[in-house]
């Protein structure tokens, strides 16, 4: 059973033989005075414990959203259940916070916390929402969130202020309450001083000495202290309580500066790797740039993405995935410079700020090193593969140029084949200057008509009657010329002209196709950024149907890339469905130069492969690229497809097909491209080429 103090003082005087009753009613005074004042005090320790259990319930919060929001920055998926019961936590969070009644001398600091806790569950709740529907955006509503998150613990840290205040305002006064009725015993005489100095020996000993000493720590206080040094942890009373409030106290203060130290961190740290983030790398990059513009000093930036990550993930799961990262972001690490910064952007995507060296040989000598380092991997489970490209910033150069200029190295790097580093030079500034002009006169080509298609004939492998054209884009520039489709489609893709480029060509091969004889058919070659147009195919089929050509006519060419856009895979695939539904056929271009392509057949319902033009150029000087070719007519042919193979020029190879089965041919030993298909056994037919 609890004896309280108050009990133990009354039991003590009531002992007393003898004792005047003015004694008497001294110490039942005193014993009174000391009862309030650790009721209020173990009022204001119950306050304590309060907030820290709602301190408990939102960390727990607060790390579950954060893991969560990181998941989804990351591309997994989170069930709805878990978004479920965040929800339903922060309700209950919120309902706690408003219902809590903290003691009067605290009611300012009380109301601000409850104002601070229900704006933080707004913005985790935004912050949840973003999560689930626009991932994205999730790095810009992180800093609300941790606004938000600051102002909570700003407003808890004060009122804790509030009550540790108030408890040493508590503590003080019963000390000196007890000093007035000691002295008040002393008046009583001689023959009580004895009782006295023994009862102010044991107050001394048992109550005043701890509560001085608590006292004296929260005027003083300390979190870095350690809080088993405080008196009176292990009794069984109100001082107990009071030692162990201040003892929690102490441990929430140690945990609210783990947690602001912790939050800081995932601020501006990637969680996966460790390595800055991209909003610490471009606050870092800012400082450095303007130190440069001020001093001259030149500064080197290399843009780096992993090669064949897909392939990764594809082969080891996110879980390897995830290994791989950590792998790569060690490599830079090692190789990166005491002064130098490597951040991870996002996805494989990372970047190294390099400070204080000689430009550009400190850059290039750093690339070569962490090409050497990936290529030591070749021995580990997963191998890692990496792309670099380098730019040097000097002078003016502000930051958006730089990162252009980097990235034009790094798209330079991975033209080049991969697995590379490139300087931004003056090549690829010319390189860049000639797209943006592509991309300034694409816009009025079709205005002006200066696109125009020209048509390949498809025949039967083994009459070698026509049955089919294939069509290509052509530009026609004024002043520059014949523009190769290799370069001026991808100009139209990342300036986001291909898809009123691509409606544009369909709707001239369908008014050209309409006067073909019905048994040609119509391939159009497709874009894989086309499929990111809500009613993509939906559009191309009511062209078809306007000029009166029958979608049973129509087959659709996409490259591997169509079905590598990640979370818009699923898009690609409900875009064939549409198209197949009407009648058309799905046609797989350049088989066997992609990523995944078996898989790739098991996920799409294909109804043709076309072999790519290299593995036949080849055909017999290479016996590997033979025996591709035989074997990916086998694949067809065991999976119910046609197989069509392109770029055929030799009567030999021509043999060499026939032999081995293969149903259609394209190339020039059929016939060129024209700009009107000539008239053969049957009319021709055409098939849009849009992504040479």
């Amino acid at each position: 059973m609890r004896l309280s103090i108050a009990n133990r003082v009354s039991l003590a005087c009531a002992a007393l033989v003898g004792v005047s009753f003015l004694l008497l009613l001294a110490g039942l005074n005193v014993g009174h005075g000391i009862h309030v004042a650790n009721t209020r005090v173990e009022a204001l320790s119950q306050a304590l414990l309060r907030d820290d259990g709602r301190e408990l319930l939102q960390q727990d919060l607060r790390i579950d959203l954060v893991a969560l929001a990181r998941r989804r920055e990351q591309g997994v998926v989170v069930p709805h259940a878990k978004w479920a019961d965040l929800s339903r936590r922060l309700d209950t969070f919120a309902t706690l916070t408003a219902r809590d009644h903290a003691p009067h001398v605290t009611a300012r600091e009380s109301v601000a916390t409850r104002q601070a806790a229900q704006a933080w569950v707004r913005a985790s709740r935004q912050l949840a929402a973003v999560a689930q529907s626009d991932p994205p955006r999730i790095q810009q509503a992180v800093p609300n969130y941790v606004a938000a998150l600051r102002r909570l613990e700003t407003t808890q840290f004060a009122e804790r202020e509030a009550l540790a205040r108030a408890i040493g305002v508590a503590v003080h006064a019963n000390s000196e309450q007890s000093n007035r009725n000691i002295l008040r015993m002393l008046v009583g005489g001689l023959l009580i001083v004895l009782i006295v100095t023994a009862m102010a020996t044991w107050l001394r000993t048992q109550l005043l000495s701890p509560i001085a000493a608590i006292a004296t720590r929260l005027r003083n206080f300390d979190a870095d202290a350690p809080s088993a040094h405080l008196p009176g942890l292990t009794r069984d009373d109100e001082l107990g309580d009071l030692s162990r409030g201040l003892a929690e106290y102490h441990g929430a203060v140690v945990e609210r500066r783990v947690a602001e130290r912790r939050a800081d961190y995932l601020a501006r740290h990637d969680v996966l790797t460790g390595l800055a983030n991209r909003l610490q790398f471009e606050d870092r990059l800012a400082r450095e740039l303007a130190h440069s513009r001020a001093t001259g000093v030149t500064l080197g930036l290399l843009a780096i993405d992993m090669d064949d990550f897909k392939a990764i993930n594809d082969r080891h799961g996110h879980a390897g995935g995830d290994r791989a990262l950590r792998r790569a972001a060690e490599i830079l690490q090692a190789c990166a410079g005491p002064d130098d910064l490597v951040a991870r952007l996002g996805g494989d995507e990372f970047a190294i700020l390099q400070i204080g060296a000689v430009q550009p040989a400190a850059a290039e000598a750093l690339a070569k090193q962490v090409l050497e380092c990936a290529a030591a991997t070749a021995r580990e489970p997963i191998e890692i593969r990496m792309s670099i490209g380098m730019a040097i910033a000097a002078g003016d150069l502000g930051r958006e140029e730089l990162h252009n200029a980097a990235d034009l190295a790094l798209y330079g790097a991975k033209a080049d084949g991969r697995n590379r580093a490139r300087l931004f030079d003056a090549t690829l500034r010319e390189r860049e200057r000639l797209r943006a002009r592509l991309a300034r006169d694409l816009q009025h080509a079709v205005a002006q008509h200066q696109l125009h298609l020209v048509f390949q004939p498809i025949a039967d492998a083994a009459t070698l009657a026509i049955i089919g054209y294939e069509a290509f884009a052509r530009w026609n520039h004024p002043e520059l010329g014949d523009v190769a489709p290799d370069l001026f489609i991808p100009v139209a893709e990342r300036s986001g002209l291909i898809e009123e480029i691509g409606l544009w060509l369909a709707d001239q091969a369908f008014a050209a196709a309409a006067g073909w004889d019905e048994s040609l058919s119509l391939s159009l070659n497709l874009s894989p950024i086309q499929f990111r147009t809500p009613g993509f195919a939906q559009s191309v089929l009511s062209r078809a149907r306007r000029h009166g050509v029958a979608t049973s006519r129509l087959e659709f060419e996409v490259t591997e890339n169509a079905m590598a856009v990640g979370v818009q895979r699923g898009e690609v695939l409900q875009a064939f469905r549409i198209l197949q539904a009407e009648g058309a056929r799905i046609v797989m271009d350049d088989f066997g130069t992609g990523h995944s392509t078996l898989s790739n057949l098991k996920d799409f319902n294909f109804d043709k492969l076309k072999i790519d033009r290299s593995f036949i150029a080849e055909l017999h000087d290479h016996e590997s690229s033979a025996m591709i070719v035989k074997t990916t007519i086998a694949l067809g042919k065991s999976l119910g497809l046609k197989v069509v193979a392109e770029g055929v020029e030799t009567p030999v190879q021509l043999a060499e097909l026939k032999l081995w089965g293969c149903d259609q041919i394209q190339g020039y030993l059929i016939g060129r491209p024209e700009p009107k298909p000539r008239r053969a056994t049957a009319a021709p037919a055409a098939g849009l080429y849009i992504a040479r």
